[in-house]
């Protein structure tokens, strides 16, 4: 209970009350590496916000490509971290390259669950645009995607992926049919 209403805290940017929350999670269960990531994390961003946000999405990725050992590696890099601004930017390109290296990407329904933990599309889309693929493998799947990036102002990023699937799945009439029903999303 504790840990989600810190979990939320922390996407509201309430660190404060993030940190208060993650403590009370680890009174309960003081075993709880997710908590303690939280907690370290919401006191990372009272001193800088941009590397604690930057730290915790690099960890959702990883927790979503290799569950066993996200936490020891991100616990490592807390623990190791040295606050100097020098370190911090370099911390930041190795996690960077890391994430770009990543051969997956982030698994569609992944992205579904960092979006509501997030509370935001938008977001969540600003934060991993660049950084990781989004993989998806059914076609409903695809249709709720684009139809997310049109509702929140990704017309041409939405037309650059139906562009690409009718390239590419040029005899699928399933694509031809429900796109032209996407035509409401159009101003």
């Amino acid at each position: 209970m504790y840990k989600e209403l810190a979990n939320s805290n922390f996407f509201k940017r309430e660190y404060k009350s993030a940190l208060f929350n993650y403590s009370l999670a680890l009174k309960e269960s003081p075993d709880d590496k997710e908590a303690k990531i939280g907690a370290l994390l919401s006191d990372l961003a009272s001193e800088s916000e941009e590397e604690a946000i930057a730290l915790f999405d690099y960890y959702e990725v990883t927790k979503s490509i290799d569950s066993e050992n996200a936490d020891d590696k991100l616990l490592d890099i807390i623990e190791n971290i040295d606050v100097s601004d020098s370190y911090i930017f370099e911390l930041l390109d190795t996690i960077e390259s890391h994430i770009e290296s990543l051969e997956d990407g982030i698994e569609y329904k992944d992205f579904l669950k960092l979006v509501e933990r997030k509370e935001s599309f938008k977001k969540t889309m600003e934060d991993i645009m660049f950084s990781t693929k989004i993989i998806i493998h059914k076609k409903e799947d695809f249709i709720d995607f684009v139809k997310l990036l049109m509702e929140h102002d990704y017309k041409d990023l939405a037309l650059n992926y139906i562009e690409n699937a009718l390239l590419y799945y040029p005899s699928e009439l399933f694509f031809k049919v429900n796109f032209t029903n996407l035509s409401a999303y159009k101003h």
